[in-house]
């Protein structure tokens, strides 16, 4: 079995249920010298910076999870890249794990009902620190989201490969 250390939606443990049948989570995790922002795609993605860390959760996976995964990322389209790095477990000690990194660079502004039903209920379903998930609430756009929202999903189904 793997790492996989997630930092955006793919905390929230229905999403990775969804996607990842029989991932197990390890814990909250840390990942040292990156930074954590919303791209202008409006997703989660991180950049190196050695003053910062980004908070996440640490799951246990196999090959076919990575393999669902890179295609709910979007490796192929060049939305992300697959990651070796080392993450700090708060239940394992140092492990190396696998994260994705976006190509796009430039802070964005965040969808609403992403951070609001995915990113931000995953890092406090793992317990993540309140000064961590207020850094997370700063993304959020500054309008009112109602009552109706219903939970972000993500791609409900991976990207095709292109041909």
């Amino acid at each position: 079995m793997l790492h996989y250390f997630a930092y955006g939606s793919n905390m929230h443990p229905e999403q990775m249920a969804e996607r990842c049948p029989g991932a197990r989570a390890v814990g909250a995790g840390v990942l040292e010298g990156w930074r954590f922002l919303i791209t202008t795609r409006g997703t989660a993605s991180i950049v190196p910076d050695e003053s910062s860390r980004v908070h996440g959760v640490v799951w246990r996976c196999g090959p076919p999870h990575f393999h669902a995964l890179d295609r709910y990322e979007g490796i192929h389209w060049r939305n992300y890249v697959r990651r070796l790095v080392r993450v700090e477990s708060s239940v394992a000690g140092t492990l190396a794990a696998h994260t994705y990194v976006g190509f796009r660079r430039y802070p964005g502004r965040a969808r609403a009902n992403y951070m609001r039903t995915a990113v931000i209920p995953g890092a406090r379903a793992f317990g993540l620190p309140g000064d961590y998930i207020e850094e997370l609430e700063s993304w959020l756009p500054n309008r009112i989201q109602g009552p109706t929202a219903t939970r972000y999903r993500g791609r409900t189904r991976p990207l095709r490969h292109p041909r």
